[in-house]
């Protein structure tokens, strides 16, 4: 699979997984993404009042990058737990 990621996103995607946003990931490489993503988030620090910050931007990304993973992958369903975004394996609703 191929991310699609907005412009603001980008350089930040290819920085902190050290690949390019052009390649192409199987499904492994996305969920070991998906983990490294949300690992630098959790090590980031909370950036109150910042309408740019890391963290957030993080979030987002990890967001975008899981609903992508969630829909190539139908074995796959992304759920949030206190706002943070997690893959779990599982049959789909509907």
């Amino acid at each position: 699979m191929q991310f699609q990621l907005p412009r603001r996103h980008r350089k930040m995607f290819e920085i902190t997984i050290k690949r390019n946003l052009s390649e192409n990931f199987n499904k492994n490489e996305s969920l070991e993404i998906f983990d490294k993503l949300k690992k630098e988030y959790n090590k980031s620090p909370v950036t109150f009042g910042s309408n740019s910050g890391k963290k957030e931007a993080l979030l987002e990304l990890l967001i975008i990058i899981g609903n992508q993973i969630a829909t190539e992958y139908k074995d796959l369903n992304i759920v949030f737990k206190l706002g943070l975004p997690h893959i779990e394996k599982g049959k789909k609703d509907g």
